[in-house]
């Protein structure tokens, strides 16, 4: 069977569901699946890398939250 009768099927079978805790769980894999194969922007991917290397290269140019928070 492929893939597209399957989701029709599944779809059909989501009609007769009649327990919101079914619903639930069927909801909680979805996002749970779909957060697993997010994929993070290159751009993002970058800045990281930049700021975890400035960090090993300068490890005391940080500054503290206390005073960051204060300036908000």
């Amino acid at each position: 069977m492929d893939l597209e009768v399957r989701k029709y099927h599944f779809i059909q079978e989501l009609f007769n569901v009649d327990k919101e805790s079914i619903m639930d769980v069927l909801e909680r894999a979805l996002k749970r699946e779909k957060e697993q194969h997010q994929e993070i922007p290159t751009a993002h991917k970058k800045e990281l890398d930049n700021r975890l290397e400035s960090y090993k290269n300068n490890p005391d140019d940080v500054l503290d939250w206390e005073a960051v928070k204060g300036n908000w």
